[in-house]
């Protein structure tokens, strides 16, 4: 007898084949070494009545922040990408700063994720993100052996994100 409900494709999603591009931090996409696929989660309501209070679907939708980790490069290029965009929409330094269009404070990414033969399988595409963390760069001179320095950053996106099938 055969197995009815057997999928198609018996392949897991594979973790390292991925691809990030940040149109506004090209050096953070070649150091990315994790991104995390923000999670989603539904409000629900409760109905009261005379004998049991009864959850029922709600109808907001709460997203997570995007996360990545990237191992920072010598010349510390990737970690100012991200920390001048976080001082230009939080803390500038002059009046003039101020004078940032809100369009260059939100940038466009798209992470490609692969099938395990690397082929570009979907892509999930956030629009208007920009920074709200940058993790610290620690230096240990007990250290034993040269690890990379791995910086963590969160951004928030304007609205839901989409995730399409690349054909």
């Amino acid at each position: 007898m055969a197995i009815q409900n057997q999928p198609a494709n018996l392949n897991q999603l594979n973790v390292i084949s991925f691809q990030t591009n940040f149109l506004r931090m090209p050096m953070v996409d070649y150091f990315c070494q994790r991104v995390s696929i923000p999670g989603i989660t539904s409000s629900s309501i409760v109905q009261t009545t005379p004998f049991a209070d009864v959850p029922i679907e709600g109808d907001h939708l709460v997203f997570e922040d995007l996360s990545l980790d990237f191992i920072v490069d010598e010349d510390l290029k990737n970690y100012i990408e991200i920390f001048d965009w976080l001082k230009a929409i939080g803390f500038p330094d002059n009046f003039g700063q101020y004078n940032s269009q809100e369009e260059e404070l939100k940038s466009d990414v798209n992470i490609v994720i692969h099938t395990n033969k690397s082929n570009p399988n979907y892509v999930v595409n956030f629009k208007d993100i920009f920074p709200v963390a940058l993790g610290a760069i620690n230096f240990d001179t007990n250290a034993t052996s040269l690890e990379p320095i791995v910086v963590n950053a969160i951004f928030r996106y304007t609205g839901a994100f989409t995730i399409e099938k690349i054909t």
